[in-house]
């Protein structure tokens, strides 16, 4: 039985409380609705935590497909690269085989001194030739004309 104590002089007496069961449904009906808070905060608890977990799922899936992206990225620009280079390389081997600046100098020269300009087509020429003829022949014919005939 619990019993109150009550203060009264030196020595405390101590007196029954009025009963045992009373005390008894308080505490259970009291026992009972924390236990009702604490199982709603639980529920609550676990609701979040479904929440987190399915966060947390979409988010990794999200960052893994980015990482395969990038991955797939990075290998195009690496064949990019090796394309380039191989560009590169060939543009190289290409310029090597140009004409230097001496070989270049040494061709103006040749130019110079043979001056293709004055080179004449071989159209040209028949056509040079044959009014030369043509010239002769009416030459021809002046004279024997301005000879006088016997």
């Amino acid at each position: 039985m619990v019993e109150k104590t009550v203060k009264r002089g030196l020595f405390p007496k101590k007196q029954p409380i009025e009963t045992h069961s009373k005390m008894a449904s308080v505490s259970t009906t009291d026992l009972a609705a924390r236990l009702r808070i604490y199982e709603g905060r639980y529920n609550e608890l676990r609701k979040n935590l479904v929440v987190i977990e399915q966060n947390m799922l979409s988010n990794n899936k999200k960052a893994n497909r980015d990482i395969k992206d990038i991955y797939s990225e990075l290998s195009e620009l690496r064949r990019q690269i090796t394309d380039i280079q191989d560009n590169i390389t060939k543009i190289i081997k290409e310029l090597q085989l140009l004409a230097t600046k001496s070989e270049v100098k040494v061709l103006a020269r040749v130019i110079d001194y043979l001056d293709p300009i004055k080179f004449v087509r071989i159209d040209q020429m028949e056509n040079i030739v044959n009014d030369i003829i043509d010239a002769r022949e009416e030459k021809e014919e002046d004279k024997e004309e301005s000879i006088p005939k016997p």
